[in-house]
């Protein structure tokens, strides 16, 4: 495992945090339901595209020109 794995491992954990906290803080308060949608898609797009495993599979390669 490379350390920019390690970082984004971390930086993966923090966004999901974010997630579960913003999504139980939706769920308790009145806010605006588009908005709190929005905020959770990019939320969960992030947590997606920062994992490390991701990076390693044939779909990530091909799309970012490595094969």
């Amino acid at each position: 495992m490379k350390r920019g794995d390690l970082l984004r491992g971390v930086l993966e954990a923090g966004v999901w945090y974010v997630f579960i906290y913003y999504g139980l803080y939706v769920l308790k308060n009145p806010v605006e339901l588009w908005s709190a949608a929005l905020i959770l898609l990019a939320l969960m797009y992030a947590g997606v595209l920062v994992c490390p495993w991701i990076h390693y599979t044939d779909g990530w390669r091909r799309m970012m020109g490595k094969e």
